[in-house]
């Protein structure tokens, strides 16, 4: 091989090996902008205490952030709208457009929580309005007292000065709870036996369907539903097939 030849595949072996690098450092730095990408800018969360929500809100845009209120409260120092507490605290590092939450003052409480118990939902909605509080959780169930869809419990209890929350949660009735009973067997007895009883017991005699049956008398009972065993209420008929 001349010494040509030797100095021009020198000359390819080099340029080859300088496209190689450039192709790697091109990879790793499409790597890392998608690493930078996936990740996403940091910003420093100012302090927007003592705010209201407008300039809180236009704040935060500023610097990539976005507010959400979380509740309500109580004070006795900030005005009310402000912002009582945020979370998390000013000088914390957060990705970009992540939520900054806040406690807005509710003012200083003027009333004592007020006797919700007996009134309608709507009812008391009205009456906390009127005296600074807001309607919280409103919870359903059977309850052994009180009126059907009226508030039963209250929390915090009527009366109660030192809140810091404004909202009050509710309990409604939703009337007793219905008593169950045990579904006897009543088959291959008359029915007129039956049927006394079921009436006397508070029970409810549903559809009676009449069929011919070799071998049995009138009058007996040779199919129920529910059948024996079964959980009824008194609300629930008693289905029974009676031969003829």
């Amino acid at each position: 091989m001349s010494e040509s030849t030797r100095d021009r595949l020198s000359q390819l072996s080099g340029l080859a090996l300088m496209i190689a690098i450039l192709v790697i450092a091109a990879g790793v730095s499409a790597i890392t902008a998608m690493r930078l990408a996936i990740s996403g800018t940091e910003v420093v969360v100012p302090t927007v205490v003592g705010k209201t929500e407008t300039e809180a809100a236009s704040v935060l845009k500023e610097n990539k952030l976005l507010l959400r209120v979380s509740d309500k409260r109580f004070s006795q120092s900030v005005p009310v709208g402000q912002i009582v507490e945020q979370k998390p605290p000013d000088g914390t590092r957060l990705k970009a457009w992540r939520t900054v939450k806040v406690l807005v003052s509710a003012g200083a409480p003027k009333y004592a929580v007020p006797n919700l118990v007996g009134s309608s939902t709507r009812a008391a909605q009205l009456t906390l309005v009127q005296r600074n509080f807001s309607l919280g959780t409103t919870s359903m169930a059977h309850t052994t007292s009180g009126t059907a869809m009226a508030i039963q419990q209250q929390d915090p209890q009527p009366g109660s000065q030192e809140v810091a929350n404004p909202t009050v949660n509710i309990l409604v009735s939703l009337g007793p709870l219905e008593p169950s009973f045990v579904m006897p067997d009543v088959v291959g007895r008359h029915l007129d036996q039956v049927t006394s009883r079921i009436r006397s017991e508070g029970f409810q005699i549903g559809k009676l369907s009449y069929r011919k049956a070799s071998g049995v008398q009138p009058g007996v009972i040779v199919q129920q539903e529910p059948q024996a065993g079964h959980r009824i209420l008194k609300s629930d008929a008693i289905n029974l097939e009676v031969t003829q």
